[in-house]
């Protein structure tokens, strides 16, 4: 599956739920996120015939997001589908802070990649940005999914009157506990997101002289499936330092990625909301051919060359379906 500006597409994103525990800043209105009714959901049958016929079209990577994905019961089954089907590379963006119940039962179904909101090391100050997170919490539950799960990344997104002065603190801590860190632009993404980058944003050039100013960086290549991060190796450990730049950087030209929402909207762009609906063909009985021929036809034509980040917060693309991170 490609696009008319001649890239493949080998990366899904799929946001199992739109619901979360937390509402940062930076992410969630501060009234929480708006809830849809259990039939606007794609179901678990609806969802293992969309994997399948993502995976069909040349979907390499799937990452399971929200939302907080660990919300969702049926994670471990769509884990396990995604597995069962041979999908290369499987993994799972959350906040951590249900990490200590479900990471065991996650690594049982086949996870081996997991990505982490960790924006502080600072309990009051991630209470603030989280509005309510228990940091401890969350630390325990990583410290759990250590023992389970092989691969773990940090994902910090940058924040200049929060943690802007913890950058080489957390990154001594990924070191410290074998994680992988990458830090993340803040973007305009619905009206919390684009107050959010108003007040704080941090490109990562500044937080690369931070990290530079403490770590020799050895940059690492880039994988075939990889997200967008320009990542280094912390020299004298295993540890990879990541950097996500949709604003100073562009990475567009690059870009291998489509999103599926929980209501099974396939959506072409992280920073728009044009999109397809998927539920409703598959719910009136469209056969496996007639599904991939829809998304492999709409990919081509309609996913746009740049994200365009929109202004208007009534057709922003809502951040709170896409937990960031490569």
């Amino acid at each position: 599956m490609g696009d008319r500006f001649g890239r493949r597409i080998s990366y899904l994103r799929v946001s199992l739920t739109e619901h979360c525990n937390f509402r940062c800043r930076y992410c969630s209105p501060l009234g929480g996120t708006p809830r849809f009714t259990r039939p606007e959901h794609a179901q678990p049958a609806e969802w293992d015939r969309l994997l399948t016929v993502f995976h069909a079209l040349g979907i390499r990577h799937m990452r399971f997001t929200g939302g907080e994905p660990l919300l969702y019961p049926g994670l471990g089954e769509r884990i396990a589908h995604a597995r069962a089907l041979g999908v290369e590379r499987i993994s799972v963006s959350t906040n951590g802070y249900l990490l200590e119940r479900r990471a065991p039962a996650l690594a049982e179904a086949g996870l081996a990649r997991l990505n982490v909101s960790l924006d502080s090391l600072d309990a009051a100050r991630f209470a603030a940005i989280t509005r309510g997170g228990d940091l401890e919490r969350v630390l325990r539950g990583l410290a759990l999914a250590r023992t389970v799960i092989p691969r773990i990344k940090l994902n910090v997104v940058l924040l200049r009157g929060d943690n802007l002065s913890e950058v080489p603190a957390l990154v001594a801590f990924a070191c410290a506990h074998g994680y992988d860190i990458q830090f993340i632009e803040t973007m305009p993404l619905g009206s919390a997101g684009a107050a959010t980058r108003a007040r704080d944003y941090v490109s990562v050039a500044e937080a690369q002289a931070l990290v530079s100013a403490r770590h020799a960086l050895q940059p690492v290549a880039r994988g075939p499936h990889d997200g967008p991060a320009r990542r280094f190796r912390v020299a004298g450990s295993e540890c990879t330092v990541g950097f996500v730049s949709p604003i100073s950087e562009n990475f567009c030209s690059g870009c291998n990625r489509v999103r599926l929402t929980a209501t099974g909207r396939l959506v072409y762009c992280l920073g728009q909301d044009d999109g397809v609906d998927l539920l409703g063909p598959l719910r009136a009985g469209a056969s496996h051919e007639a599904l991939c021929d829809l998304v492999r036809e709409r990919v081509f034509h309609e996913k746009p060359e740049r994200h365009t980040f929109n202004d208007d917060p009534a057709r922003a693309a809502p951040v709170y379906m896409m937990r960031l991170g490569g």
